[in-house]
């Protein structure tokens, strides 16, 4: 019976051996989890940080011009979705420079008809 007993024993203590190595194993994955989460919000936090404000460059850009006596006038084609920019003299007020140029943002314009004349449905 002795024997027995102790052969109970040592499964015991195999199998406490065992739980307490899957213990250790779902500690470890945890906190490599967590760390992983930890640096994935940090690189987040980074490329939150990264982002600029378009409102900082246009300042530093409207006071270049004007040193040189030229404007800039900002606005957005709807049908095309297109910043257009307008460079114009500060005495006159006259359009020196369109960009993109008229010309080209007809083209673009017919470009887009056409295609939509040949395809029917975007996917």
């Amino acid at each position: 019976m002795e024997l027995h007993l102790n052969d109970v024993g040592a499964q015991n203590r195999q199998l406490s051996a065992a739980a307490l190595e899957q213990k250790e194993f779902r500690v470890q994955n945890a906190q490599k989890e967590a760390q992983r989460k930890q640096a994935a919000a940090a690189k987040a936090k980074e490329k939150r940080k990264e982002t600029v404000d378009p409102e900082i460059y246009l300042k530093d850009i409207l006071t270049i011009t004007s040193i040189f006596n030229r404007k800039l006038k900002f606005s957005i084609n709807r049908e095309s979705n297109q910043v257009i920019v307008k460079v114009i003299d500060g005495e006159t007020d006259n359009v020196i420079k369109e960009i993109p140029p008229e010309a080209l943002q007809r083209l673009h314009s017919r470009m887009r008809e056409s295609i939509g004349l040949l395809i029917d449905e975007e996917i």
